[in-house]
Protein backbone atom coordinates (compact mmCIF):
# COMPACT_ATOMS: atom_id res chain seq x y z
CA UNK A 1 0.00 0.00 0.00
CA UNK A 2 1.08 3.53 -0.71
CA UNK A 3 -0.14 6.25 1.66
CA UNK A 4 0.04 9.95 0.76
CA UNK A 5 -0.95 12.79 3.04
CA UNK A 6 -2.09 16.10 1.61
CA UNK A 7 -3.98 19.15 2.71
CA UNK A 8 -6.53 21.30 0.94
CA UNK A 9 -7.39 24.44 2.85
CA UNK A 10 -8.09 23.14 6.38
CA UNK A 11 -8.97 19.59 5.25
CA UNK A 12 -6.52 16.74 5.88
CA UNK A 13 -6.58 14.09 3.15
CA UNK A 14 -5.10 10.59 3.30
CA UNK A 15 -4.86 8.92 -0.11
CA UNK A 16 -4.38 5.14 -0.09
CA UNK A 17 -3.31 3.17 -3.16
CA UNK A 18 -3.05 -0.57 -3.77
CA UNK A 19 -3.65 -3.36 -1.27
CA UNK A 20 -4.51 -2.23 2.28
CA UNK A 21 -3.61 -5.25 4.43
CA UNK A 22 -2.42 -6.23 7.90
CA UNK A 23 1.22 -5.38 7.16
CA UNK A 24 0.17 -1.78 6.41
CA UNK A 25 -2.16 -1.35 9.38
CA UNK A 26 0.28 -0.14 12.08
CA UNK A 27 1.79 2.63 9.93
CA UNK A 28 -1.60 3.69 8.56
CA UNK A 29 -3.14 3.74 12.06
CA UNK A 30 -0.27 5.87 13.42
CA UNK A 31 -0.25 8.36 10.55
CA UNK A 32 -4.04 8.78 10.55
CA UNK A 33 -4.12 9.20 14.33
CA UNK A 34 -1.41 11.84 14.08
CA UNK A 35 -3.48 13.75 11.51
CA UNK A 36 -6.55 13.52 13.74
CA UNK A 37 -4.66 14.64 16.86
CA UNK A 38 -2.92 17.55 15.13
CA UNK A 39 -5.38 18.43 12.38
CA UNK A 40 -8.40 20.66 11.97
CA UNK A 41 -11.01 17.99 12.66
CA UNK A 42 -11.74 17.57 8.96
CA UNK A 43 -10.40 14.34 7.50
CA UNK A 44 -10.94 12.52 4.21
CA UNK A 45 -9.63 9.00 3.70
CA UNK A 46 -9.54 8.45 -0.05
CA UNK A 47 -9.53 4.73 -0.91
CA UNK A 48 -10.75 5.13 -4.48
CA UNK A 49 -7.62 3.37 -5.75
CA UNK A 50 -7.50 0.60 -3.12
CA UNK A 51 -7.69 -2.80 -4.81
CA UNK A 52 -7.98 -5.02 -1.72
CA UNK A 53 -8.80 -4.48 1.94
CA UNK A 54 -8.69 -6.92 4.85
CA UNK A 55 -10.06 -6.93 8.40
CA UNK A 56 -6.95 -5.20 9.78
CA UNK A 57 -7.58 -2.30 7.42
CA UNK A 58 -11.20 -2.17 8.58
CA UNK A 59 -9.90 -1.95 12.15
CA UNK A 60 -7.77 1.06 11.15
CA UNK A 61 -10.87 2.77 9.74
CA UNK A 62 -12.88 2.02 12.89
CA UNK A 63 -10.04 3.38 15.03
CA UNK A 64 -10.00 6.57 12.94
CA UNK A 65 -13.76 6.90 13.34
CA UNK A 66 -13.52 6.53 17.14
CA UNK A 67 -10.60 8.96 17.40
CA UNK A 68 -12.46 11.51 15.29
CA UNK A 69 -15.48 11.27 17.59
CA UNK A 70 -13.26 12.09 20.57
CA UNK A 71 -11.65 15.07 18.76
CA UNK A 72 -14.56 15.93 17.75
CA UNK A 73 -14.44 16.15 14.02
CA UNK A 74 -15.79 14.77 10.79
CA UNK A 75 -14.42 11.85 8.80
CA UNK A 76 -15.42 11.16 5.20
CA UNK A 77 -14.52 8.05 3.21
CA UNK A 78 -14.10 7.81 -0.55
CA UNK A 79 -14.24 4.16 -1.57
CA UNK A 80 -13.46 1.93 -4.51
CA UNK A 81 -16.04 -0.72 -5.48
CA UNK A 82 -13.96 -3.36 -3.64
CA UNK A 83 -13.83 -1.31 -0.44
CA UNK A 84 -17.49 -0.34 -0.74
CA UNK A 85 -18.49 -4.01 -1.00
CA UNK A 86 -16.61 -4.95 2.17
CA UNK A 87 -17.91 -1.93 4.06
CA UNK A 88 -21.47 -2.88 3.13
CA UNK A 89 -20.91 -6.57 3.91
CA UNK A 90 -19.64 -5.68 7.39
CA UNK A 91 -22.40 -3.07 7.82
CA UNK A 92 -19.81 -0.39 8.47
CA UNK A 93 -21.66 1.84 6.00
CA UNK A 94 -24.08 2.47 8.88
CA UNK A 95 -21.41 4.38 10.82
CA UNK A 96 -19.21 5.92 8.12
CA UNK A 97 -20.03 8.90 5.96
CA UNK A 98 -19.20 7.70 2.43
CA UNK A 99 -18.96 10.01 -0.57
CA UNK A 100 -18.49 9.07 -4.24
CA UNK A 101 -15.30 11.03 -5.01
CA UNK A 102 -12.59 13.23 -3.53
CA UNK A 103 -14.07 16.42 -5.06
CA UNK A 104 -17.46 15.50 -3.54
CA UNK A 105 -15.82 14.98 -0.15
CA UNK A 106 -14.08 18.35 -0.31
CA UNK A 107 -17.37 19.99 -1.32
CA UNK A 108 -19.16 18.28 1.58
CA UNK A 109 -16.93 20.16 4.02
CA UNK A 110 -17.79 23.45 2.34
CA UNK A 111 -21.53 22.84 2.71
Amino acid sequence: MILHEQKQDDIDIVVLLGRFIMADAPEARERIKNLIDNGSGKLIIDMEKVTFIDSSACAVLISAFKNMQVKPGRLLLVTSPVVQSLIELTRLHTIFEIVPSLPAAISAFAA
